[in-house]
């Protein structure tokens, strides 16, 4: 699983990180990589319901809001994308 978190405010990206780690996507490892993604980019972990994880998992992508951190933030949103990479055809020729 690949995961790019950027920490935006507006349009603009203020941080971002790429998380990688070889577990498939599931409710356990997606916690996990929240909180080490969290931990790089120096943020405080958002209060996580089931709907996040469903949402990640069906569109590749969730955004946490102000409203769902406990501490006050300074960005307007905190958002985890999945990045998925196309496999090439065999018969590619670089």
């Amino acid at each position: 699983m690949k995961i790019w978190a950027k920490v935006m405010k507006g349009d603009k990206i203020l941080r971002n990180a790429i998380y990688e780690d070889g577990a498939g996507l599931n409710p356990a490892s997606y916690k996990r990589a929240l909180q080490d993604v969290c931990y790089t980019l120096d943020v405080s972990t958002p209060v996580t319901l089931p709907s996040h994880y469903k949402h990640f998992e069906r569109f590749n992508r969730v955004k946490y809001l102000p409203r769902d951190f406990v501490e006050d933030v300074d960005f307007t949103a905190y958002i985890l994308e999945r990045v998925v990479e196309k496999k090439k055809p065999e018969n590619y020729l670089v």
